[in-house]
């Protein structure tokens, strides 16, 4: 099995994260104001996601995987390394075809949102997505 390493990276390295995004066509840019977390293989990013401040929350985006490191737990790794660092409730908005891996990963429903995040909501509500948190209590056994 692969070894990958798992990081939360250093603000001035951001654009390393932006042009992995581009190179596999991923929504979302990080900014340096952003957590960015990556998953290496030897020294390639072959996942990131992002943890955003939303109105002082933490709201977890733009986790993608590269296509030939798929079905290795690569995602599953990165968001036990990204949850386990933080110290409040994380949010993200989940697709459809996606809610049984966040399941699986720890993450609940939440039927109701934070006003800030509910507008967020609101605005990609078009993509067919649910909400869904993070939280101590929710760690998968």
């Amino acid at each position: 099995m692969a070894a990958f390493r798992f990081c939360l990276l250093e603000p001035i390295k951001t654009p390393l994260v932006n042009k992995f995004y581009d190179k596999h066509n991923a929504r979302g840019r990080a900014t340096k104001a952003d957590q960015v977390w990556v998953a290496y293989k030897d020294s390639e990013i072959i996942a990131a996601c992002r943890v955003q401040d939303q109105s002082g929350l933490l709201f977890l985006s733009t986790l993608y995987v590269d296509e030939l490191w798929r079905g290795q737990r690569v995602a599953s790794q990165l968001l036990a390394a990204v949850t386990a660092r933080q110290k409040k409730v994380v949010f993200t908005f989940v697709y459809q075809n996606l809610i049984d891996f966040y399941l699986q990963n720890g993450f609940n429903y939440i039927l109701t949102l934070p006003n800030s995040l509910q507008s967020l909501f609101e605005l990609y509500a078009h993509r067919k997505i649910v909400a869904m948190h993070f939280t101590r209590d929710t760690v998968p056994s």
